[in-house]
């Protein structure tokens, strides 16, 4: 399979690249989403990403997030502004946008003075909040938590993009690692649910796309031994 970015994954979903290894993805339908953001200051690389798909940048409806972490958000602010779209993410996560360092867990400590500044990064104003069952454009929100507490991930048909509910490594789909769990029992929920959802395909937000029909049953098998 081909790596080169941006490519089309799914009909109307493109994966437009990976910065510091997390994917930011196009989906056009009832709205035109931009999912994720990347590191900050890579705003200008995400815009011609999207040109190269054929779609203008200024036809993206809504920013979408799927958690607040700083590789997922770090350049919402910014494209934003330079979109005129507005941002959208799970309302367990929009309380952390601005107060990233009251996160649950040992996590919080990559959060605490001077990482955010080191790292450049500017906590995005947030226009929408969602939950479990709210639709954006023609998706569908499922809450998936324990990566944060505000993880989500959005469905539309057999295709689901599911942020860092899941991982996509050496041929199979994972769990993602527990050291960065905010709530461990919720992660291994969130990992079953994904499961038994009958997706085909699954577009994480780490290394690299999974576009083999077979692998969320495989998934879905080695969680039952």
């Amino acid at each position: 399979m081909p790596r080169s970015y941006p490519r089309e994954v799914a009909e109307g979903v493109f994966a437009l690249g990976g910065w510091w290894g997390a994917l930011a993805y196009l989906a056009i339908g009832a709205e035109t989403l931009l999912i994720d953001t990347g590191v900050a200051r890579v705003a200008g690389a995400i815009q011609r990403a999207i040109q190269k798909t054929g779609v203008s940048p200024s036809a993206i409806d809504q920013i979408v997030l799927t958690h607040y972490d700083y590789d997922h958000s770090g350049s919402a602010a910014q494209l934003a502004r330079d979109l005129d779209a507005p941002i959208a993410i799970h309302a367990a996560d929009a309380v952390l946008v601005s107060n990233p360092s009251d996160c649950p867990g040992l996590r919080r400590l990559l959060y605490h003075r001077p990482v955010p500044q080191v790292l450049r990064w500017e906590a995005p104003e947030i226009a929408t909040t969602l939950d479990e069952g709210d639709t954006v454009g023609d998706w569908q929100v499922l809450h998936t938590p324990g990566h944060t507490p505000g993880s989500m991930s959005l469905v539309r048909d057999d295709v689901g993009i599911v942020g860092d509910a899941l991982v996509y490594m050496l041929g199979k789909l994972r769990p993602n690692v527990r050291h960065l769990s905010t709530d461990m029992a919720a992660q291994e929920a969130s990992t079953r649910r994904l499961a038994d959802t009958g997706l085909r395909t699954v577009l994480p937000g780490h290394y690299a796309p999974c576009t083999r029909p077979g692998a969320v049953e495989e998934l879905r098998r080695r969680l039952a031994t």
